[in-house]
């Protein structure tokens, strides 16, 4: 793709989704290109360069996985080893299931933890307490290894097992044996502002309204850390990238190919219904006209993240922004580069593909829990299940016979989203709906 076609892509892009500023790197056939446009922060002369870092939210936990690798490499860490091997604090826990939770499980989402877990103290910094608090006062979603359920709470007691074998905090893990060995400069988001690498303000933008862009706050609870804490740029994200296709030019002493394959490799429970094709070791799998990418994609309060990569040629494509509309500019640009002839995967839900259920709904019913977040599933007086939850949301769902479902809301006019009931193999019982990448459990039943 030609540099100025590039830079006028990513300029009009950013101008229709009123985003501030954002990074493209885009590395293919042995050609680099980095581009940055915009500013750190609306109305402030303060342009975003290359080496602006963006929070990176969930794109994070590529870089913990990664570690985990490493100290798998040097013989600290086994796969599939239990957690509770490593970690004290499993000993106590309230759910038996806990003590069969491998490291495997907690990176490819497969362990059954809730997804969101805080501590009496949002301002809580040791992942020791952190995962102390899970262990104490939470239980599995379902059976370790049986299923998809995307979890920060996993990442962030990788943190702590990171911890417990290199006597290191998480971030000096991560900035000594990952970061700057790859030549990226450590930042992290809850480091104190000055003497660090600049850093974008993020900012939340409400589509349709011609209204510019409002910087709000980050908030990430301290032990989150290791789930979404760090920041960087595009080009740090492509040099991630470069390390786990093996192209990086110390690639094979900072990950040997064994992990790297591993990391790459599909697991086969995690069927990241909704969010990706596939995962594997840290990693999402996602489709494309001309074969599978990898990578992760992140969210935060006001920033987006991306990050693809093509282990088939090397290609990889980054894109950080400092706006709530990042993830609409996504899209776009996936299909901006598509017809550019960079066939970048992205997931898209497909349509269903049974017919819908017309025969007892009413066996969807109940109350279904991830953590503090409960959804209730109830059957109108039509015949039309009807979602809720704590916040407001109230929607009609479409059920098909092979209980996957499209949710239309009616409380407010936002796009449907897709989800599925997941039936218990040995009663065939609804046990589980799936919505958004995370399991909630079946609770009750009314």
């Amino acid at each position: 793709m030609e540099a100025d076609l590039a830079e006028d892509l990513l300029r009009t892009l950013t101008r229709a989704h009123a985003i501030p500023g954002a990074q493209l790197t885009v590395l293919r056939a042995g050609r680099s290109l980095s581009l940055a446009t915009g500013v750190r922060r609306t109305g402030v002369a303060d342009p975003v360069t290359t080496e602006t870092a963006f929070a990176l939210g969930s794109v994070t936990k590529a870089f913990t996985a990664t570690l985990v690798g490493q100290l798998v490499a040097d013989g600290e860490l086994e796969w599939d080893d239990p957690v509770a091997d490593y970690v004290a604090e499993f000993d106590n826990a309230v759910d038996e299931a806990f003590s069969e939770i491998t490291l495997r499980h907690l990176l490819s989402h497969t362990g059954g933890l809730v997804a969101d877990h805080e501590t009496d103290d949002v301002a809580e910094t040791s992942l020791a307490r952190y995962t102390a608090s899970v262990s104490a006062a939470t239980r599995t979603l379902h059976r370790p290894g049986s299923c998809f359920s995307y979890a920060n709470s996993g990442y962030n007691i990788l943190g702590r097992t990171v911890e417990a074998v290199t006597d290191m905090k998480w971030q000096a893990a991560l900035a000594n044996l990952v970061l700057r060995p790859l030549g990226i400069d450590p930042v992290f988001v809850h480091d104190a502002p000055g003497g660090q690498r600049a850093l974008a303000q993020c900012h939340t933008v409400r589509p349709g309204e011609n209204r510019p862009a409002t910087p709000v706050g980050l908030f990430l609870p301290p032990s989150w850390a290791p789930a979404g804490g760090l920041a960087g740029s595009a080009d740090d994200l492509a040099a991630l990238a470069t390390l786990l296709l093996g192209t990086h030019p110390d690639a094979a002493e900072l990950l040997p190919e064994e992990q790297r394959t591993e990391m790459c490799a599909r697991t086969p429970a995690a069927d990241a219904f909704g969010m990706a094709d596939a995962w594997g070791l840290g990693l999402a799998h996602h489709a494309s006209p001309d074969g599978v990418w990898l990578g992760h994609d992140g969210t935060v309060d006001g920033g987006t993240a991306h990050l693809r990569f093509r282990p088939a040629d090397g290609t990889v494509v980054a894109l950080t922004t400092n706006a709530t509309t990042g993830t609409a500019m996504w899209a776009e640009l996936v299909d901006a580069l598509r017809e550019q002839g960079v066939p970048v995967g992205d997931h898209r839900p497909l349509a269903a593909t049974t017919p819908p259920l017309t025969a007892g709904p009413g066996r969807l019913d109940g109350d279904y829990r991830n953590g503090d977040t409960v959804f209730r599933v109830r059957t109108a007086e039509s015949g039309v299940p009807v979602l809720t939850d704590a916040t407001g949301l109230v929607a009609d769902l479409t059920v098909h016979e092979d209980l996957t479902f499209t949710a239309r809301r009616t409380d407010t006019d936002v796009a449907p989203y897709t989800g599925r009931f997941v039936t218990d193999r040995a009663s065939g019982e609804i046990h589980l709906m799936q919505l958004g990448g995370r399991a909630a459990r079946r609770t009750a039943a009314p």
